[in-house]
């Protein structure tokens, strides 16, 4: 039996039922699959369970220096030589030092690896650096016997940076919609015959989301007579200073914009079902396909250069990232459509997302990928 490891640099909670589906799947082709993983004790985020799919978790360890940064997954070469892998598959991190390692060992010994992920460039990397991580990236792309691109977008990318065609295999970045979906058709079509609109945002909190943005536009959009309300649902490392943020606004702004905290799986539901759009004003991206299967049209950056593939037309796409005027406009041209061309853009989330964006798909695509690099 031919097997397989995923380097992941953590496993969120979103993850589950992806590795749980991919390693049923592969099993009936005769491949093993293993995640191996980074944590956090203190981490905020929820992590997965891995209950049905191998999984081995290494401590990481973080040694900051200046202006940068440096990770490390303790124990994770010496597992990785135990085990002998036929590929592997990284979720590339260049500031992970065991990453690194384990990559060089499969240059040396000519293992085959793949890479997942997408072409997010961090905020605060400038000039220079940008042409280091590139000309570091383009080098791994190269080498790599496959790469598996979240979106279009990247995908793009990877074949005029040099990767040939034939070795890119797009798995659209994704959660399991399809679920979703099928038990939302007994709560849709979406009511729109009210006056105030409802607006949410789904998520980790860390500055790179913008959300700071988000409380700008909407006290504005308030401040000229618009009614709007603002549900912002998710924990991390920004809680506490966006609730000082939104402190400083009057009390006009703070009585329409509800913080509730980090929620999970059914928890989430009537936040969606309540929402009349999604807003994402920074990085992301599986919270628009959540969203999308719940119905809602939304209002989004590229994110992590997925969206750009599901909205085409039926939402917002915002140009630039914490934009509040670009945020302002599209809540405004939103807020202007009658009931009944809201509706159409709620049915057409759906529509787009079980298109293009479903578990299954992203599934077989990776089965692909795998198959075609060991098989």
């Amino acid at each position: 039996m031919k097997k397989i490891l995923y380097i992941y640099g953590n496993l969120p909670s979103y993850r589950e039922e992806f590795f749980t589906q991919l390693s049923s799947r592969l099993e009936e082709e005769g491949i093993e699959l293993k995640v191996m993983y980074g944590y956090i004790a203190n981490k905020l985020t929820r992590q997965a369970e891995a209950r049905d799919f191998k999984a081995q978790k290494f401590e990481t360890k973080l040694n900051d220096f200046k202006l940068l940064r440096f990770s490390r997954m303790a124990g994770l070469m010496r597992a990785v030589k135990e085990e002998q892998p036929d590929g592997i598959i990284f979720q590339f991190n260049q500031t992970n030092l065991t990453e690194w390692q384990v990559l060089r060992w499969c240059m040396k010994n000519h293992n085959p690896y793949g890479i997942w992920g997408c072409n997010y460039t961090r905020a605060d990397l400038k000039g220079f650096l940008v042409k280091i991580r590139n000309l570091i990236y383009g080098f791994i792309y190269r080498n790599a016997n496959i790469c598996i691109p979240y979106g279009s977008l990247y995908h793009d990318f990877l074949v005029k940076s040099g990767v040939p065609e034939e070795c890119v295999i797009t798995a659209q970045n994704t959660i399991d919609v399809e679920s979703i979906a099928e038990r939302e058709k007994e709560f849709l079509p979406k009511n729109y015959h009210h006056d105030t609109t409802h607006v949410v945002y789904v998520g980790a909190l860390a500055p790179q989301k913008r959300i700071d943005s988000s409380i700008e536009a909407v006290s504005q959009l308030l401040a000229e007579g618009l009614d709007i309300q603002c549900d912002i649902v998710g924990g991390g490392t920004e809680l506490d200073y966006l609730k000082q943020y939104c402190s400083r606004f009057p009390e006009e702004t703070r009585r329409h914009i509800h913080f509730h905290g980090a929620k999970y799986g059914d928890d989430l539901i009537p936040y969606f079902r309540n929402a009349d759009v999604f807003l994402m004003p920074g990085t992301g991206g599986l919270g628009v396909n959540e969203a999308m299967a719940y119905g809602l049209p939304i209002i989004s950056t590229m994110g992590d250069e997925t969206v750009v593939d599901l909205i085409d037309g039926n939402g917002y796409l915002l140009n630039n990232m914490g934009d509040v005027e670009e945020q302002k406009t599209a809540l405004r041209q939103f807020m202007k459509l009658s009931p009944e061309e809201k509706l159409a853009m709620s049915q057409q989330s759906v529509f787009i997302v079980l298109q293009r964006a479903t578990l299954k798909n992203m599934v077989d695509k990776h089965i692909e990928a795998i198959k075609k690099m060991v098989i």
